[in-house]
């Protein structure tokens, strides 16, 4: 077995060390560090095996790791090997077992490990205020702001702006390109990452198995250039979601920024709205984008014209060239909502699927996301619905967990 990339990564909100549910607007500064910069559930290791290139580490408790997750180690030995950080192949109890090339045959324990975070910077931190610097996919320093939800009694909502430029001293994105509405806002508008339909404070310190049964699942996959939640709003089908900043080509510099895939829905202190098709908003800066070509009006919704849903007749390529089912996926083209004109392409990091009428995956939000593989890449792959549970509109997408660049 060969070690496997650890550029991309997935967290899932049920992870020791995170547990908590997408209601859970109280917790929601503290979790998104720890995955966006610091790592979680750190742990000491009692002992080494080495077979080749599978290291077994031992623990002397249960660690509460999970397999498919990235693990770091920040000593020892170990850590001098891909950055200290590796793909987690399979776990017992108090044991994990990962592939790493040139291993020393003998590794003393006493070193301690947790969850990689995606290597976001911390650079600004007020209580309900973060901003992070990451990286643009020509490599340059990138910031987003989050501005998290202050009110218990309104939805969970998270407002994000991303730009080139920020005030250390205000936490204020300060580029002219970004979108004025959020650069500066103190509690998330009408542009944000939606969390909750409801407008309640039930859920704001619940864990994860509290709110599964209003939530389901919800898990994150992300890098150093990107980041794409998928979960549910609420205990309805037609709440599923996609929240995202996705690297992006573009077409000129003033459009040169990451795509903020998000929400544009009314006041959080009323109920929301669950159907991402019609309310979901694509920017690039301070521009609004859709995903598909406006033949006869300008639009900012994300549903596309109804003729463009489904998207294929069929879920799979023809037998005769694939001969098992295969679906495939394509990048999201985007196109400026004003003029209907070209803006861009996302690099990476999720993908428009193309499935029919049948042979779609469950639409139950306690299942969603989907997981699958990538037969070329041989990487795991998380799919979900965007829009609502009318297929006559709803799209598909899938965040394959392998490297952007």
């Amino acid at each position: 077995m060969a070690m496997k990339q650890t550029q991309t990564k997935m967290f899932d909100f049920s992870d020791a060390g995170l547990d908590f549910c997408a209601g859970s607007k109280s917790l929601f500064p503290d979790r998104f560090k720890k995955m966006l910069s610091t790592g979680y559930n750190t742990q000491t290791v009692a002992s080494v095996t080495v077979a080749g290139n599978q290291v077994t580490l031992t623990y002397g408790v249960s660690h509460g790791y999970a397999a498919d997750r990235v693990l770091k180690i920040d000593s020892g030995v170990l850590a001098g090997i891909n950055g200290g950080e590796f793909w987690i192949d399979s776990v017992t109890s108090n044991t994990v077992t990962l592939t790493i090339d040139d291993a020393p045959v003998a590794i003393a324990g006493a070193f301690t490990t947790k969850i990689a975070s995606l290597g976001w910077e911390l650079v600004f931190e007020q209580p309900y205020i973060h901003v992070y610097k990451f990286k643009h996919i020509d490599d340059t320093d990138m910031y987003i702001r989050l501005c998290f939800q202050n009110n218990a009694a309104y939805r969970n909502r998270v407002a994000p702006c991303v730009g080139r430029t920020f005030d250390q001293e205000t936490g204020f994105i300060t580029d002219s390109n970004s979108f004025a509405e959020t650069k500066s806002i103190l509690t998330p508008n009408s542009i944000s990452w939606e969390f909750q339909l409801w407008n309640e404070a039930t859920y704001n310190t619940a864990n994860y198995a509290t709110g599964f049964n209003e939530f389901g699942a919800m898990k994150v996959v992300g890098s150093i250039y990107h980041l794409v939640q998928m979960g549910a709003v609420t205990s309805s089908n037609g709440g599923i979601f996609i929240n995202a900043i996705l690297p992006v080509h573009s077409i000129s510099s003033v459009i040169d920024y990451p795509l903020v895939l998000c929400f544009e829905y009314g006041s959080p202190s009323s109920s929301g709205q669950g159907s991402q098709g019609s309310y979901g908003r694509m920017l690039l800066g301070k521009y609004f984008c859709t995903p598909y070509e406006q033949r006869s009006r300008t639009s900012k919704e994300l549903y596309g014209d109804t003729s463009s849903a489904p998207a294929a007749p069929s879920s799979y390529l023809p037998s005769e060239i694939e001969d098992f089912n295969t679906t495939t996926a394509h990048p999201i083209h985007l196109y400026l909502s004003n003029s209907g004109q070209v803006a861009g392409v996302v690099a990476g990091g999720l993908y428009k699927t193309m499935y029919g009428t049948s042979g779609y995956p469950s639409l139950t939000f306690k299942t969603q996301p989907h997981q699958t593989m990538d037969i070329d890449l041989n990487s795991k792959c998380l799919v979900s619905i965007l829009g609502d549970n009318n297929l006559q509109y709803a799209q598909w997408y899938t965040a394959p967990i392998e490297a952007i660049k």
